[in-house]
């Protein structure tokens, strides 16, 4: 065993707790790719139990708990004397024990008493070269462990991190155009899907995204079917549908089938959960009715293994199914995973193939993504946002509002306007957010924030702009002291608790225009009562006849409504904004009311 004060030295290492801090930058997102690659890790090694812990100075965070067939998550602080993990990281070395039981040196480890854990195969984690935690793999018996599950778990563990480091390294929207880049460098069978990923992500349509879906699960898995199916407004009959077949089945190349949204392809969709069975299995499950009337149409089948096509916002898109495996064998829990990945992959590709054929059905819910689901919950403070799109909806606008918490406990508010309506609009209002959220994590403070926002547009989008408000809220014994900047914005509005109306603010320049931006920021108290308004221009230049609602109406309500409760206040200036129009909205109108709390 390793020496104590050697232990001790190894986990303090300045250069590893730094490797660990950076890591929180993107700790979200690092999650979901360790989470991917436990769940994976599970099925390719058949382990009821798959860890991935962080292994701080004086203390172990469990941050992913994964099961062979019933995956979940969950996070545990434990103790550096718990487990095996600490000694990974401090040897930088793999370790695997076929027997804890049986070997002295593991057996009086407090882990092996308390669980029923007998084996148990580690590697460390590594982010800038230093060992930050373990992907760790036990087994309720003793068991032998191979040079190929260890080579297995290894690949599995470097492609994770270097998916991770590709994180920390671009922005969110260069990170998803990289990604098929992290993915080659997993083992030999994820490659396929390295490439599948690259190829779907250049469809230019929903049909040839469905197509190029179904060849690649037919090729990867090494099945004589293959079909891709979308759902209907979560109906489950599958209006869109891609079939790829061998020469096996050259002559049902032709075939259509009417889906009726119901039986064991249902299931699946309704379920968002894989389904993999024998051919017995399927013809004895009581959702399964064959074909019915296109039992003669239908190439027959020989097993069957379906994986869930899941959208954005969680909700069913479709399913890809498999039939008639080419070696003759029945479909094994890896190809399930494979598949798996591969729909997850997809999935995003389908979804924004889909907006070019179906750009007006699906634009208000794209413009909703790019909205946080939810405001959170500030102590001290009141928020209420609304957001009402033009009613030209087969574009998608580009007003957004968050509000995040920073890494030293303040609370960053940014409400903006990104020029455009169209899918390009959508990409710079997500790239804006997450860029906002990722460089808070480095320096919270607003004038930090906008600077950072203005490369990053420059960066990666040509000939757009971006007007905004970005602010920092902390709590003073007096109320809530803001720090704040505006950058080509319209000038928030500070209401009093005696509904004294004024402008607060310096303008600034757009964020995207000028190569070096200089942002001025604009400090001042909320008292206890008091309000402040964000909103973009769709709101203070609505017009139908006459003056604009900003220049006339909009002061004067704020001041008759000063103590009303906040989300009342956003109803009646967003529908004060509408019938000053006439019940038409011409622009996009976005409103984020703030208010230190009594």
């Amino acid at each position: 065993m390793i020496g104590s004060s050697r232990f001790a030295d190894a986990l303090n290492m300045p250069d590893r707790l730094k490797a660990l801090e950076r890591l929180k930058t993107v700790d979200s997102l690092a999650r979901e790719t360790l989470d991917r690659s436990a769940r994976l890790a599970a099925r390719l090694l058949d382990v009821p139990v798959v860890l991935v812990t962080f292994v701080e100075a004086d203390r172990q965070r469990v941050i992913q708990y994964v099961g062979s067939r019933h995956p979940r998550a969950t996070e545990r602080l434990l103790p550096l004397d718990w487990g095996f993990c600490p000694l990974v990281v401090a040897r930088d070395q793999p370790l695997v024990i076929g027997d804890v039981r049986a070997n002295h040196d593991y057996a009086t480890n407090p882990v092996v008493a308390r669980t029923r854990m007998r084996a148990y195969i580690a590697v460390p984690l590594i982010l800038d070269g230093q060992p930050i935690g373990t992907l760790c793999a036990v087994q309720t018996r003793p068991q032998r462990w191979t040079v190929d599950q260890l080579r297995t778990l290894g690949e599995l563990a470097t492609a994770a991190m270097a998916e991770i480091q590709l994180q920390l390294e671009f922005s969110e929207s260069t990170r998803l155009n990289v990604q098929a880049e992290a993915a080659q460098r997993r083992t030999r069978q994820l490659q396929g899907l390295a490439k599948a990923s690259i190829e779907i992500n250049s469809a230019s349509s929903l049909e040839e995204a469905l197509n190029m879906v179904t060849e690649k699960a037919r090729r990867l898995i090494g099945a004589h079917q293959s079909t891709s199916s979308l759902t209907r407004n979560r109906s489950w009959a599958q209006t869109v549908t891609a079939t790829s077949l061998s020469d096996k089945y050259a002559a049902w190349r032709g075939f259509e089938a009417s889906p009726t949204g119901q039986g064991i392809y249902a299931q699946v969709c309704r379920n968002n959960e894989p389904m993999r069975m024998r051919q017995d299995e399927l013809e004895a499950h009581p959702e399964w009715h064959g074909f019915g009337e296109y039992a003669g149409k239908h190439p027959p089948m020989r097993g069957w293994l379906a994986v869930p096509l899941i959208a954005s916002d969680g909700g069913n898109l479709g399913l890809i199914q498999v039939s008639d495996k080419m070696d003759g064998a029945d479909f094994t829990i890896d190809d399930e995973a494979i598949l798996t990945q591969l729909a997850e992959l997809a999935a995003a590709c389908i979804e924004k193939a889909a907006a070019l054929d179906k750009q007006r059905e699906i634009a208000r819910t794209l413009q909703q993504s790019l909205l946080p689901p939810h405001l959170p919950d500030i102590p001290g403070v009141e928020l209420a946002a609304r957001y009402h799109p033009a009613d030209d909806d087969s574009q998608v606008g580009g007003d957004f509002y968050d509000a995040f918490q920073s890494r030293d406990g303040r609370w960053g508010i940014i409400l903006g306007d990104v020029c455009g309506k169209d899918a390009e609009a959508a990409t710079l209002t997500a790239l804006v957010r997450h860029t906002a959220r990722a460089a808070v994590m480095i320096d919270p403070d607003p004038a930090h924030i906008a600077v950072m926002l203005n490369d990053a547009v420059r960066t990666h989008v040509t000939d757009r702009f971006c007007t905004l408000v970005y602010l920092t809220l902390s709590p003073e014994e007096d109320g809530q002291h803001v720090d704040m900047v505006v950058c080509g914005h319209p000038l928030p509005l500070h209401v009093d608790r005696h509904g004294t109306v004024r402008e607060v603010g310096e303008p600034g320049a757009l964020i995207g225009v000028l190569p070096q931006l200089s942002p001025h920021s604009t400090h001042f108290t909320m008292a206890p009562g008091d309000t402040l308004m964000l909103f973009t221009d769709g709101i203070t230049e609505a017009r139908r006849h006459g003056p604009m609602f900003g220049e006339t109406m909009l002061p004067s309500l704020l001041k008759r409504t000063a103590k009303t409760p906040l989300p009342e206040l956003a109803d009646i200036v967003s529908q004060a904004a509408l019938d000053y129009q006439g019940g038409r909205l011409n622009d996009d109108i976005a409103t984020l009311f703030v208010r230190a709390a009594d």
